[in-house]
């Protein structure tokens, strides 16, 4: 029999056995139970929500091109919608990708823009695309704590780039740190910072994107204090 190996799990499922293995030491079977439940609905929560977008939208797409399916085979043809959908985003990003068709896509970009009632609703879509891909195309190589805007204040970071040694930066060892803004990443300030002044986060990059964007909300419950990391299922 394989022994089980708790890091294997993911880091959302393990926080929870964590914390109900910790409630194991309090006796009593109406304790047993409510902890039983309450991990339960945390575990179905997301998923339900994942179902229920995923059928809205297979839904969606299928009600859109039901005209077109109508039309080419005389019925509704279920999952046409999708594979119409798929074919349509492999068509925009190839002209994306496309010199003239990034200036297309960059005019009628500037044209909604301008509309007062759609802009703001591109423009928050637009901002949750580039936080999503951010981790993806930047090169961070390690989330920091570092005093910024002053020294009594201390803000999340993410270094780019180490100098060991003297540079026109600084004459002592120092490294560039982008520091995001929240909750939109993609946008922030591009700090000269000494390596004395850095404090390395016991976080992967993209546990510190999730944090930057949360806004704090996901912060890995190992940088908690012991109580804030008890006191979730009591």
């Amino acid at each position: 029999m394989t022994r089980y190996d708790p890091s294997q799990e993911s880091g959302f499922f393990r926080r929870l056995g964590d914390l109900t293995r910790q409630k194991e030491n309090r006796r009593g079977f109406g304790r047993w139970i409510r902890t039983r439940l309450l991990v339960g609905f945390m575990v179905a929560f997301p998923l339900v929500v994942t179902v229920f977008f995923a059928r809205f939208i297979f839904g969606l797409l299928d009600r859109w091109f039901r005209p077109i399916s109508e039309r080419l085979v005389g019925e509704q043809l279920v999952g046409v919608g999708l594979l119409l959908s798929l074919i349509t985003l492999f068509l925009l990003g190839v002209v994306a990708t496309n010199v003239l068709g990034g200036r297309l896509l960059h005019f009628f970009e500037k044209l909604l823009s301008g509309i007062p009632l759609l802009s703001p609703i591109y423009q928050g879509a637009r901002q949750i695309t580039e936080a999503i891909q951010i981790h993806e195309v930047a090169e961070f190589q390690r989330v920091v704590l570092l005093p910024f805007p002053n020294q009594n204040v201390r803000s999340v970071g993410f270094v780019t780039r180490d100098f060991r040694a003297a540079t026109a930066f600084s004459e002592e060892p120092s490294a560039l740190v982008f520091v995001p803004t929240t909750p939109n990443p993609t946008s922030g300030y591009l700090v000269v910072a000494k390596q004395d002044d850095l404090t390395t986060l016991d976080i992967t990059v993209e546990e510190g994107v999730k944090l930057v964007i949360s806004g704090g909300l996901l912060t890995p419950t190992h940088l908690l204090s012991e109580p804030g990391a008890t006191d979730l299922i009591d």
